[in-house]
């Protein structure tokens, strides 16, 4: 551990040494933008004039922010060279069309570096309370908060409108805006599972101090961070992730009279498993006494699940680890009831052919959430042992390995305190890796949407891999998508809620060509319900239209009213209703980049680099459309291998008898590389429910010589 303690300070005495720029380095500056920070380089020469200046738009959406950066680049920042910084006049750089949060991060940016390069006198706000709206998370209504500054300084900030999922705003309202207050910087860290909810209420902040004559470039200031290091010692149990299969991990280690501790990266307790609405659960024993008998034949949904995940006569899924769940998933329903969930009384089948009655919705007892559920069970899992504890905002960074063998977890609060944490046992419980842009690349064909916390960034697949080297298991099965809508969904009032709704059934049609980022058609390959198959394409895909087309929607309206299951925006739309004013909807759409054209297909085609569509699409003459649209996905499916006790399984088969993976970290052994999530209903979440259960107990077991 002192080896520890020795690189830590090395470190950060390296970081302090390398902070200190000589004044003749580029200068940087960054500021919150929608997804993530915006960041703008200069390099000035000796006078203070500008070399080159640059914005860094990555973290932004690509066709929007990445784009509007990219324009700024070559056009607005470009033409600044010669001039010197301290008389940039921000204000005469235009906004980018469609990407107004990025554009205003840049500009802000700019304010900022020239406040760093000195000569930039601070402007002090007029005092009052000022009402300001900005876009949010949500599809259906934008953030409305009312921001009062008192004796030059922020005083308050009070929610009128959160434009945000309630609980996890919550979370934003608790701990965001204290720490904003207390800071007076725009530079207090987001918080996390929550990132768009804390750049909106930032860029609220931003709007209110321009209103009360500020400068936002004051409002940047770095916020220290603690360098405390905090050790904690003998735990038999680390739980890492407290979401579903994190607190069932907690949980039932817990009830082993184990000492259990648990580390969860958000602010919330329940990850994404209080997104969902309920589990797999085949022949939970309350339900079958209920019945009279036996609800689902065990034995013919293995056969059914092995023939699903057989390719090419090779059968990818591990039939001992499924069979296992099968057996155990109905069991985690009634163990769960005891404590602070409820499940629906009955049975439900989903969408596979067998009709086999495997899934039911549940919540917290008594009417209450599952994130009400999820924080009641953690807390009584606490209670079983005084020293059992858990930490939220608390992000795993790495593992403690000695000689090979995992000791505990590296961790870093918000607040910047390294935790040491020392352990018999690691349950890796870290949802998957949707949040992580390199993995999606390498493994899933890019970065998809997501209606899911992404702070699910792969850690624990990482650091099982690097440290034990933890074999791999169908790292590219498909991410769960249930959702489809257009790819950059306009969340402010440029569209009316009724126009947004002609703009999504144009995004959801699949009478007309559906193509991937090849220009494939994927039509054969999407049945009943569009937004659960048209994954086929990609994380993207665009919907083809011809200009006669179009025309005649205009005309005589749309031959179908696609609606969304999901995420749709208040609007309605009609079948056979000309919709007169399709032009305005489309040009918004263009300028959100969700829609396209050109004069041609071939034009079209060359455009978007769909260097398939014209032999894929029959070419009918004139101009043509596109709608971008894509799959938001809740997680990814595959990550480590594991066997029938949880236990991470090493490149040589070997299992790690001290280390599990569970939920989405592990997902992967039931499916097939390359294929789809199964159809039966719930599988994910139930083996999130399942898999916590089980590696608890046996996590427990193994740290008491069991």
């Amino acid at each position: 551990m002192k080896k520890w303690i020795s690189l830590l300070v090395s470190l950060v005495m390296l970081a302090g040494l390398l902070g200190s720029a000589s004044a003749g380095e580029p200068l940087s500056a960054s500021v919150s933008g929608f997804g993530g920070d915006v960041t703008v380089t200069v390099e000035l020469d000796d006078e203070g004039k500008i070399v080159t200046i640059t914005a860094d738009g990555s973290t932004q959406t690509p066709e929007l922010g990445g784009n509007a950066a990219a324009a700024l680049n070559e056009g607005a920042l470009a033409a600044l060279a010669g001039t010197k910084l301290a008389d940039v006049d921000t204000s005469a750089i235009d906004i980018v069309s469609g990407a107004t949060v990025t554009s205003e991060a840049i500009k802000t940016a700019i304010e900022m570096l020239k406040a760093q390069a000195g000569g930039v006198v601070a402007a002090a706000v007029r005092d009052g309370t000022y009402t300001v709206t900005v876009p949010a998370y949500s599809v259906t209504e934008q953030m409305t908060l009312n921001i009062t500054f008192a004796g030059g300084k922020l005083a308050g900030i009070e929610t009128v409108v959160a434009g945000n999922t309630p609980v996890i705003f919550a979370t934003v309202e608790k701990n965001l805006y204290p720490r904003l207050i207390e800071n007076q910087s725009l530079e207090t860290d987001a918080v996390s599972g929550a990132t768009v909810a804390s750049n909106a209420v930032k860029q609220a902040i931003e709007k209110a101090v321009e209103t009360a004559g500020g400068s936002v470039a004051d409002w940047h200031k770095p916020v220290a961070k603690s360098s405390a290091i905090v050790e904690l010692k003998g735990y038999d149990v680390i739980v890492v992730g407290l979401g579903g299969s994190g607190v069932t991990a907690y949980l039932s280690a817990a009830e082993q009279g184990a000492a259990v501790f648990g580390i969860e990266k958000a602010a919330k307790l329940g990850g994404n498993s209080t997104n969902t609405s309920g589990p797999m659960a085949i022949n939970p024993p309350s339900r079958v006494e209920a019945n009279g008998g036996e609800i689902v034949p065990g034995d013919q949904l293995l056969a059914d699940w092995a023939e699903y995940t057989t390719i090419d006569g090779r059968q990818d899924a591990k039939l001992d680890v499924v069979q296992m769940f099968i057996e155990n998933s109905g069991e985690t329903l009634d163990w769960m009831e005891k404590y602070s969930f409820e499940f629906g009384e009955t049975m439900k089948a989903f969408f596979h052919p067998a009709g086999w009655q495997v899934w039911t919705s549940y919540a917290g007892k008594n009417g209450a959430t599952k994130d009400d559920a999820y924080t009641e069970a953690m807390e009584t899992a606490k209670a079983m042992n005084e020293k059992n504890d858990y930490m939220l905002e608390l992000e795993a960074t790495d593992l403690l390995v000695e000689d090979g063998r995992v000791t505990g977890v590296h961790a870093v609060a918000w607040d910047g305190t390294t935790y040491l944490i020392e352990g018999k046992t690691v349950i890796l419980a870290t949802g998957g890796y949707i949040g992580n842009s390199e993995l999606c690349g390498e493994y899933i064909n890019g970065t998809w949407n997501t209606e899911a916390m992404t702070q699910c960034d792969g850690f624990g697949i990482l650091s099982a891999q690097r440290w034990v080297n933890a074999n791999l298991y169908n790292m590219d099965v498909v991410p769960v998508s249930h959702i489809a809508q257009v790819y950059n969904i306009i969340r402010n009032d440029d569209l009316t809620a009724g126009q947004k709704a002609v703009l999504t059934s144009l995004a959801l049609d699949k009478a007309y060509p559906v193509v991937g980022e090849d220009g494939v058609k994927v039509n054969d390959q999407i049945g009943m319900f569009f937004a659960f198959d048209v994954w086929a394409a990609g994380p993207t895909y665009y919907v083809i239209y011809s200009e006669k087309e179009m025309n005649s929607f205009k005309e005589t309206g749309l031959t179908a009213a696609n609606t969304p299951m999901f995420l749709g925006q208040g609007g309605t739309v009609q079948a056979g209703v000309p919709v007169a004013d399709l032009d305005e909807i489309l040009r918004v759409g263009e300028a959100y980049g969700d829609v396209f054209k050109a004069d041609s297909l071939a034009e079209l085609a060359e455009a978007l680099e769909l260097e398939n569509l014209t032999a894929n699409v029959e070419d009918q003459g004139g101009a043509y459309y596109a709608v971008k649209g894509a799959s938001y996905v809740y997680s990814t499916c595959g990550g480590l291998e594991v066997d029938v006790n949880l236990n991470v399984v090493d490149a040589d088969g070997n299992a790690i008898p001290n280390l599990f993976a569970v939920g989405n970290d592990s997902l992967g052994v039931l499916l097939a590389s390359g294929k789809a999530y199964v159809t039966y209903g719930g599988a994910a979440a139930g083996w999130a429910l399942t898999s916590g259960r089980l590696a608890g107990a046996h996590a427990a077991a193994y740290a008491k010589g069991e």
